[in-house]
């Protein structure tokens, strides 16, 4: 990296503590879904959302989560049609901007940021910060993944943003996950992102879980990650995304991004705010009580490093 864009390195840490609690942590609500977002709404016709549609469905659940959260993820068409973050955003809310382009049918094409965004246009449009997500095969050849990893880092450098990296283990055994999360985090970890948005590294089989394994492999996580990480909630029901951001903040994750385990019901119809407002007051005192302040974090791997 350029000394330059090394030089933002503290206009990076000041956008990176707006999408975080005072006390350090991430609580994010998580919406930047499209394809998926009209697929539980609509699982008939999903195709029959607009992107207005979708707006618009997301702007409850985000007026009635985001207050809670604190910090919300959003997808560019949603940014824009907020029409600016200025006119648009709740007093308060800090936003991170996904801009990966996820439209593809094969996982395994070569990652791509969505046609027009960067980092520097997500700066332009007042974000606090980007994720991106990439798909990676852990026993083939990751270069592919690397590289845009390495060059989105590049691009938010270069604007002052904070990058959250979300590493997706592709694997057929269920058995193989927790190795195919670590090896995402050695590859993907040390490439520059602030954050790391994780897979939680056990695949709980139906009926099974088990403490200790699901300890032992966050605690492994937390030992291979040279920077803070989060658990994502990957569509999972509430009771067991709760369980797990217990156990990874418990082993030194900073918090969570949590999506469809949370608002879910609320995007169909099938209950109201009250619900989905309980599930997110509960997961943020969970990451409250058990997790592991980003700076604490960044601090000690810098130490340990």
């Amino acid at each position: 990296m350029t000394t330059s864009s090394d030089s933002r390195s503290g206009e990076r840490s000041e956008r990176l503590a707006r999408v975080a609690t005072g006390d350090g942590l991430f609580t994010v609500l998580a919406i930047d879904h499209v394809g998926s977002f009209a697929q539980t709404v609509r699982p008939d016709q999903p195709d029959s959302m607009t992107a207005r549609d979708i707006s618009a469905a997301k702007q409850p659940i985000i007026a009635a989560l985001g207050p809670i959260s604190g910090a919300v993820l959003i997808d560019p068409g949603y940014l824009l049609a907020m029409g600016s973050t200025a006119g648009g955003r709740p007093e308060g809310l800090g936003l991170i901007l996904g801009i990966e382009d996820g439209d593809y049918s094969d996982v395994r094409t070569a990652p791509r940021l969505l046609p027009g965004w960067s980092a520097e246009r997500a700066a332009e449009m007042g974000v606090d910060a980007v994720k991106i997500s990439v798909y990676y095969d852990p026993d083939g050849d990751m270069s592919a993944a690397e590289h845009f990893v390495e060059d989105v880092v590049g691009q938010c450098r270069a604007a002052g943003l904070p990058l959250f990296c979300e590493p997706l283990a592709l694997y057929e055994d269920p058995g193989d996950r927790t190795q195919a999360v670590l090896e995402g985090v050695r590859r993907l970890g040390p490439l520059g992102a602030e954050v790391l948005k994780l897979q939680f590294p056990v695949m709980p089989e139906a009926g099974r879980r088990d403490p200790e394994e699901w300890a032992e492999a966050c605690a492994d996580v937390d030992r291979l990650s040279p920077v803070p990480w989060v658990i994502l909630s990957e569509g999972s029901d509430f009771a067991l995304f709760r369980d797990q951001v217990r156990v990874a903040c418990a082993a030194g994750a900073s918090g969570f991004l949590g999506g469809r385990a949370i608002w879910r019901e609320l995007a169909t119809g099938e209950r109201d705010a009250q619900q989905a407002a309980g599930r997110m007051t509960e997961l943020c005192a969970v990451a409250r009580a058990e997790g592991t302040a980003w700076t604490t974090s960044l601090a000690r791997r810098s130490t340990t490093g």
